[in-house]
């Protein structure tokens, strides 16, 4: 198994935002954690990243217990990550933003910076068009790619997408679909998307779990089936 959450807790102030959370991600996978907003997908993902210390339990990646690593230790193994609100740097171009990624690394010097550039070019060719633009200039699902590429830049063996799919317009919700199966297929990368709304990763994942007030509360390798659920769907907020 490529990533390994077991019997992870975690609190904020005291209070507990993940209880027991067993998850795992498979090599070449695609696995969604969907929920209503404030469930504890991004305290999921902040936990897998090292920017959320654990009450209890344990956090494996390439079957090596990375728990009390710090986050570039974590991103130096091979996890990227998408945040939800992007982070990108508004006065740096769109080109800047992405090699961020690759700065201070190992292996810098080795880097070749335009062959990592046209690898995410692959995944989102409509990014050659804005790449010298500064990143506070772009639209929204412009600033997505962005991010996503910073995350893909460095070739992880898994990447965190954390609400993907929010404020785009339909058109580029589609684009950004196809893309991540281009992250998948092409790349050979695990893809770990958190979402509220189901639809958007409506054939996009092979697995989904569902979590409500920090806990899992479903799992299931067919996504569709979460759609017939009407207790489910009630709780995620589709229902």
């Amino acid at each position: 198994m490529l990533l390994e959450l077991d019997d992870v807790e975690a609190t904020i102030e005291d209070v507990t935002v993940l209880r027991n959370i067993d998850v795992d991600v498979g090599e070449a996978e695609s696995v969604a954690i969907v929920g209503r907003n404030g469930a504890g997908k991004t305290s999921t993902f902040r936990t897998v990243m090292g920017l959320r210390d654990l009450d209890h339990g344990t956090v494996t990646f390439r079957g090596e217990d990375i728990t009390d690593y710090e986050t570039h230790e974590r991103k130096r193994l091979g996890i990227g990550f998408a945040p939800e609100n992007r982070q990108l740097i508004s006065k740096l171009t769109a080109r800047e933003n992405i090699e961020m990624a690759l700065w201070g690394s190992d292996d810098e010097s080795d880097v070749d910076t335009e062959e990592r550039l046209s690898m995410v070019l692959d995944v989102f060719p409509a990014m050659g068009e804005f790449l010298d633009r500064a990143a506070g200039k772009l639209s929204g699902g412009q600033q997505q790619m962005v991010a996503v590429s910073r995350a893909l830049v460095s070739q992880p063996h898994l990447v965190l997408l954390d609400e993907p799919f929010e404020g785009l317009a339909p058109s580029i919700k589609k684009d950004l679909r196809e893309s991540i199966g281009v992250i998948r297929s092409e790349l050979g990368a695990s893809v770990f998307i958190a979402e509220s709304q189901l639809n958007h990763v409506q054939g996009v994942v092979d697995r989904l779990y569902v979590i409500d007030r920090g806990e899992i509360i479903a799992e299931t390798d067919d996504p569709a089936s979460v759609e017939e659920d009407e207790e489910l769907m009630q709780i995620i907020g589709g229902g």
